[in-house]
C-alpha cells in the first residue's frame, strides 16, 4: 500500500472505529451528625459523570431536609465506571466509649457484586474509623447500573 494513502486511511478507520467517549458514572453522598451516619443516597446514570452524580446525591439529601445545624452532607463514594455492580452496606455498632453510631459503605466494580461489596467494606471502614467487620454490617442495596 502506498505511504501517502495509508495515514489518512487510517485516520479515516479511527474516526469510524473509535466511539466517542461515553461520559457514565455513580455516586454516593451521606448526611451525618457527631460522626453518626442519617442518611445515604446514590446516583448512577449512564449520562452522568462522577462528579455530577455526586451533586444529584447530595442535592437528595439536602432536598429531604439534611441541612439543619450541626449536620453535614457530603460525598463519600464515585466511580466513572459505565457499567458496574453498587453495593451500599450499612452497620450501627457501638463505639470504644459507649456511643451508638451508624455507618454506610459504598462501593462500586465494573466485575462482580463480590467485589464491590468488598470496595463497600473498605469505604465504610475508611468513614468509620472505629468499625471493624467483627461488628457486622448488612447489605441495604445491591444493583448494576
Amino acid at each position: 500500500m502506498n505511504a501517502k494513502l495509508s495515514i489518512p486511511l487510517l485516520l479515516v478507520v479511527s474516526a469510524v472505529v473509535a466511539p466517542d467517549r461515553v461520559e457514565a458514572g455513580a455516586a454516593c453522598a451521606v448526611a451525618k451528625r457527631l460522626g453518626n451516619s442519617l442518611a445515604m443516597e446514590w446516583v448512577a446514570d449512564a449520562r452522568e459523570s462522577a462528579a455530577s452524580a455526586q451533586q444529584k446525591a447530595i442535592q437528595r439529601l439536602l432536598a429531604k431536609g439534611y441541612r439543619k445545624r450541626g449536620q453535614d452532607v457530603f460525598a463519600q463514594a464515585a466511580s466513572d465506571l459505565s457499567h458496574a455492580h453498587v453495593v451500599i452496606i450499612e452497620t450501627t455498632y457501638t463505639t470504644r466509649i459507649g456511643r451508638q453510631r451508624t455507618s454506610y459503605g459504598c462501593g462500586f466494580d465494573a466485575h462482580s457484586a463480590r467485589d464491590a461489596e468488598w470496595a463497600a467494606l473498605r469505604d465504610l471502614q475508611a468513614h468509620s474509623w472505629g468499625w471493624v467487620p467483627d461488628m457486622g454490617y448488612k447489605v441495604i442495596e445491591n444493583s448494576r447500573y
